[in-house]
């Protein structure tokens, strides 16, 4: 196992976004030094649509409550001028707002990207800004929405139409007219549907599997706040099954003509729209299944259907990439997610860390600032044979699934649920805090 740096050089975070400006909080409250490098000339990563590469378009909003637990940093909740749901323009102005209370501008060099990050025998070797810098210890925190998935369709070369990812996406306006098709069946995709609805000519959302649709609020509660509070209920008190719940609430989706899911709720990412099903509904959204072949402005799906179609947009999801890495660095395995333990700790490197490189059914938020505080307790405990070096090299993490089995796609791989990991990142904490104390909120 390679060595954990040298204690007298600083710690390297890459990137300023949520997971970045939480692990700069960490560091700078536990008395770590530390310098950030964020490539953007502000804070807030993909939240900031000006941001070359950022994928937020005009109607992107969290698809998680202002007021669940794992929607804001610790001791640091949403204001309450924000919606519900805040809009993408809100969660901006919070990550901006918390960089500045937490006094972590001058430790960001911004506009200063990593050209190249290289293990040297002890710590690292960082290129960035026409320098070179060395480091004891690298913490990616470089986002996971910035390398588009761009699948090649059937057919593509002869199609003739404009085919793009949804990355490049921004408002209902460049879709005025014209004869739309998504595809996709995530958040973003039902959103760029939703959008295009009231704007294009006509518009198909293309499926290969069927889905469950969560509403965002239940009785006028957030739907997250609602089923959080339902867990807690006994069972002679709870409600329904998930199944008979969902369709009382939104109906099943094969009502909107859409595939029957093949898997129970919740065991793949929650698609928090409702106002897809009323375009489904009204018909100004066509339900497509998968695509089989593209043709001179048509698109022919697996169910012999086909569409006259001007614009295919991609809406089919990301890889966290990270570049400036040597390739093999980090092992992906069959998933778009670098496989890290606890999905925090290389297994190989002891002074290599990811930072929310997760997937799960919350916001990450609350998770990348329990993750920072276990990371700097990892860091602090150098030289007393390292806080989870022992469990790291046994390979046996807890249970991060909340007892749920997830669909077989390379996004479920390594999904964890919110409560599950929180919990898990907690008791860590917990664990390792008496030997090394780390000044920062109290967990709740």
């Amino acid at each position: 196992m390679s060595g954990r740096g040298s204690d007298h050089l600083p710690v390297c975070v890459i990137g300023a976004g949520p997971s970045g400006l939480a692990m700069a909080r960490a560091l700078k409250r536990a008395g770590v030094a530390f310098q950030v490098f964020e490539r953007n000339p502000g804070v807030g990563g993909i939240w900031d649509p000006g941001h070359p590469g950022s994928p937020m378009y005009d109607s992107a909003h969290f698809i998680s409550s202002r007021l669940a637990p794992m929607s804001s940093f610790r001791g640091f909740p949403f204001p309450d001028s924000a919606a519900t749901y805040p809009s993408h323009a809100q969660v901006l102005a919070y990550l901006q707002d918390f960089a500045v209370r937490e006094d972590l501008l001058a430790h960001i060099r911004l506009g200063v990207a990593v050209e190249r990050a290289v293990p040297a025998d002890h710590g690292w070797t960082v290129a960035a800004g026409g320098e070179t810098h060395r480091f004891s210890a690298l913490i990616c925190a470089s986002g996971v929405l910035w390398d588009p998935v761009r699948p090649q369709l059937p057919g593509e070369a002869t199609f003739g139409g404009v085919v793009r990812h949804s990355v490049t996406y921004r408002s209902a306006d460049e879709l005025r007219g014209k004869r739309v098709l998504v595809v996709g069946a995530g958040n973003s995709a039902v959103d760029i549907a939703s959008d295009a609805a009231r704007s294009a000519r006509s518009v198909g959302l293309s499926m290969r599997r069927g889905y469950w649709f969560v509403p965002k609020f239940v009785g006028g509660e957030p739907s997250d706040m609602f089923f959080r509070r339902a867990q807690a209920l006994p069972s002679w008190a709870s409600p329904p099954d998930a199944v008979a719940l969902l369709n009382l609430l939104v109906g099943p989706p094969e009502a909107y003509g859409l595939p029957t899911p093949d898997h129970p709720p919740f065991a793949s990412h929650p698609i928090m729209n409702s106002e897809v099903l009323g375009h489904l509904g009204h018909g100004r959204i066509r339900p497509r299944a998968a695509i089989s072949d593209l043709g001179p402005g048509t698109v022919t799906f697996a169910d012999g259907k086909v569409d006259e179609v001007d614009e295919i947009i991609l809406a089919t999801g990301y890889r966290a990439s990270t570049p400036f890495l040597p390739e093999g660095v980090f092992d992906y395995g069959q998933g778009l997610r670098p496989q890290l333990f606890m999905r925090l700790f290389h297994r190989g490197r002891r002074d290599l860390y990811g930072l929310g490189f997760i997937e799960t059914n919350a916001s990450v938020f609350r998770l990348v600032d329990l993750g920072a505080e276990l990371i700097c307790l990892d860091l602090l405990g150098r030289g007393e044979g390292g806080l989870l070096d022992d469990a790291i090299a046994s390979g046996v993490e807890p249970d991060l699934s909340g007892g749920r089995s997830r669909i077989s796609t390379a996004r479920h791989v390594d999904y964890v649920d919110s409560n599950a990991y929180a919990a898990a990142l907690l008791d860590a904490i917990r664990l390792h805090s008496a030997r090394s104390p780390l000044l920062a909120e109290p967990a709740p």
